[in-house]
């Protein structure tokens, strides 16, 4: 794949950005081989979670705006305008849970990708921008939709008419990431928690995603809880855990 670079292993999959030449800036081409990656993950119930990150010192710098202005000129401009969408939608819509890691660059599209993200954890030297007003175009791919809601209306007001940087800190207290750390301590604590989340059951992962997937879509029913409840019941790998880990609280009781 150009551009991107997609593995896994231990139930955890891998997909990385990986043009950092341009800071990992995405082209056409690279989001649409996002929108199949993202395909292929959905359909491999090995796979329990899957990890976003760009190759070197950035996450990505956004689109590729050279790249993007000659594609407009090819047979679909319109097709070519709703990649980033796609692209968005396709990380938004996995069955698994996902994890955007975050450090150096995290610009105008890259923030969207990341916002679609369940899980964003930022590096120190993180730096947010949404730059697109000042490059001449509004924000696009449903960006506007998922900095609301992640940050609320007034400050994502601000953040777009402005086009301001900002670092990680206030990315923390503003709800866009869930925690700042050393950039040098990025991929173990990343490692760490897709460790920890794989080693859950499958069938909790998926209805804790539905939940998530339900109230971004404010289609979610407290209803279902009961069934889903039951159902673990019945699910031979979420009793085992629930054996284990009552095991260890009779052992311990202390959490």
């Amino acid at each position: 794949m150009s551009g991107l670079t997609v593995s896994s292993a231990d139930g955890v999959a891998r997909v990385l950005f990986d043009r950092p030449d341009v800071l990992n800036a995405l082209s056409p081409r690279m989001l649409s081989e996002l929108v199949e990656a993202c395909a292929t993950i959905a359909s491999d119930d090995t796979i329990k979670v899957v990890r976003f990150q760009g190759a070197g010192k950035s996450f990505s710098a956004g689109a590729d705006l050279p790249a993007f202005l000659t594609a407009f000129r090819g047979s679909d401009p319109r097709g070519t305008a709703d990649l980033g969408r796609r692209a968005t939608n396709a990380i938004a819509e996995l069955p698994q849970i996902t994890i955007a890691g975050i450090r150096g660059h995290c610009v105008g599209g890259g923030m969207v990708l990341a916002a679609a993200c369940d899980i964003r954890i930022g590096a120190d030297d993180a730096r947010f921008m949404i730059p697109e007003l000042d490059a001449g175009i509004p924000l696009a791919w449903g960006g506007m939709d998922w900095v609301v809601r992640l940050v609320g209306e007034t400050l994502a007001a601000d953040l777009v008419l402005s086009c301001r940087p900002f670092g990680a800190e206030e990315a923390l207290h503003a709800g866009l990431i869930s925690r700042v750390v050393p950039r040098d301590e990025l991929q173990d604590e990343l490692a760490a928690l897709a460790q920890s989340v794989a080693a859950k059951s499958r069938y909790v992962l998926r209805v804790t995603k539905q939940q998530l997937v339900g109230i971004r879509a404010a289609t979610f029913d407290a209803r279902n809880d009961a069934d889903a409840l039951l159902g673990a019941l019945e699910d031979p790998e979420s009793m085992q855990q629930g054996t284990r880990y009552i095991g260890k609280r009779i052992r311990n009781p202390n959490p």
